[in-house]
C-alpha cells in the first residue's frame, strides 16, 4: 500500500471517525482505525459494533492495500505532523509515515477481517431542513439518560406520523419533547437511537448544505454527509408511554421570562448545592419568589410575573430547570403546576414546538 495526500485532510478525517473508538474493547482490533487505499482513494473507520464512523478522502493511490493502526496513537501522530503533503507506505505489519524530513514507522495491528456493520433489510428515509434538525437535537438530547440499567433511556424517541416528527428523551428527572412539522405525510414510525449517536449525527448535519436524510432500517441508521458515513444500531425495547405523563390541564400558569428566571436560579444554586441541593418557588399575587438555604448562608429573589390560578409554592433542582431554560430561545414561557408533588410543564407562548417536564423535590 502506498498513498500521499495533504496532512491537514486526513487530520480533518481521522478526528472524524476516532469518535467512534470504543472507550474499553476486548476486542485490539476496535483499538484501530482501517485504513483502506484504493483507485477511489483513502476510506476510514472506526467501529465499537454499536456505533461506526466512515470517511472518504481524496489522495493519490500509487499501490492498494489495507491496515489497522492505533487509533488513539495515530491520531496523535498526526496533530505533532508539520502542514504539507504526507507519505504512507505499508511493509508487512510497519506503517512507513514521512512528513518533510520527518520518518516515522507505525506498527499495525493484526487482524483477519476489520468488523465493519452489515446494514440489511427495508429501510425509509426521514428528511428535515437542517436547521430544524440541529435545533431539535440539542432541545432533546441533553435529557438522555447517563445510567446505563435503563439501556432505553439512553437514547432518544424518534417518532413520526401524520405530518409530525417528534424527538423524545428522559432520564426520570427532565423530560424533553420537540416537534417538527413536515411538508408532507410522514409514515407512521418508532425509533430509539443513542444519545451520543443523535448527538454525532447533529454534529455532522451542520456540515449539510440544506437537508438531513436519516436511512431507518429495523436494526440500524444511517446517515450520509458529505463524504462522512455514520451507521448505529438502534436500541431495542419499548420506550416510555410518554404521552401519559403529560398533564392535560392545570391549576396554576405562570408567565415569566426566561433570561430573568435563569439569572435567579443562578443566583440560587449557589447556596443550594452546599445544602440539599434545591431551591424553592413560590407563586402568588402575580410575584415568583425564589428561595435558598445552606450553612454558607439564605438567598431571597422575586420577580413580577403573571398568574393565572391557585398559589403554590414547590422545590426543585436547579441543574433540570437550567438545564432544560439554557435550550430555550423564546424570550418568554409558561410554567404549569397541578401540585407541589407534580411536574412543572414548560411549554412555548404560541404553538407546540417543544415541551418539557421537570419533576419537583419533596423538600421536609
Amino acid at each position: 500500500m502506498k498513498f500521499f495526500l495533504d496532512v491537514n485532510d486526513l487530520q480533518i478525517g481521522v478526528s472524524s471517525v476516532i469518535k467512534a473508538l470504543p472507550a474499553r474493547s476486548a476486542m485490539p482490533v476496535l483499538d484501530g482505525i482501517l485504513i483502506e487505499a484504493n483507485q477511489n482513494g483513502i476510506h476510514l473507520a472506526c467501529s465499537d459494533l454499536m456505533f461506526q464512523k466512515e470517511c472518504y478522502l481524496d489522495a493519490t493511490v500509487a499501490e492498494e492495500g489495507a491496515c489497522v493502526v492505533k487509533g488513539k496513537f495515530f491520531s496523535e501522530l498526526l496533530r505533532k505532523l508539520p502542514n504539507g503533503q504526507v507519505d504512507f507506505s505499508l511493509e508487512g505489519q510497519v506503517l512507513n509515515v514521512r512528513c518533510g524530513r520527518i520518518r516515522q514507522r507505525v506498527q499495525c495491528i493484526e487482524y483477519d477481517e476489520f468488523p465493519l456493520m452489515k446494514v440489511k433489510g427495508d429501510s425509509y428515509d426521514l428528511t428535515v431542513p437542517k436547521d430544524t434538525f440541529c435545533n431539535m437535537v440539542d432541545h432533546t438530547v441533553f435529557a438522555v439518560s447517563q445510567d446505563d440499567s435503563r439501556p432505553v433511556l439512553t437514547g432518544t424517541l424518534l417518532e413520526a406520523g401524520q405530518d409530525v416528527l417528534s424527538m423524545v428523551a428522559t432520564d426520570s428527572f427532565q423530560f424533553a419533547l420537540t416537534q417538527y412539522h413536515a411538508p408532507k405525510e410522514l409514515p407512521q414510525k418508532s425509533t430509539i437511537v443513542q444519545g451520543k449517536v443523535l448527538s454525532e449525527i447533529g454534529k455532522m448535519a451542520e456540515e449539510a448544505e440544506d437537508s438531513v436524510t436519516l436511512s431507518i432500517t429495523p436494526t440500524h441508521i444511517t446517515v450520509e454527509i458529505n463524504r462522512g458515513r455514520l451507521t448505529a444500531r438502534l436500541l431495542d425495547g419499548n420506550y416510555i408511554d410518554y404521552k401519559r405523563i403529560i398533564p392535560k390541564e392545570c391549576k396554576t400558569r405562570v408567565l415569566v421570562n426566561v433570561e430573568t428566571l435563569v439569572e435567579m436560579i443562578d443566583r440560587a444554586q449557589l447556596i443550594s448545592r452546599e445544602g440539599n441541593n434545591s431551591i424553592q418557588f413560590r407563586f402568588e399575587e402575580q410575584t415568583m419568589q425564589i428561595r435558598a438555604e445552606s450553612y454558607l448562608g439564605r438567598v431571597e429573589d422575586e420577580m413580577e410575573v403573571q398568574i393565572v390560578g391557585d398559589p403554590i409554592e414547590i422545590a426543585f433542582n436547579p441543574k433540570y430547570f437550567i438545564n432544560v431554560l439554557r435550550n430555550i430561545t423564546d424570550e418568554t414561557v409558561y410554567l404549569e403546576f397541578n401540585s407541589a408533588i407534580s411536574p412543572c410543564v414548560i411549554r412555548p407562548v404560541q404553538g407546540d414546538a417543544y415541551l418539557y417536564l421537570i419533576v419537583p423535590m419533596r423538600v421536609y
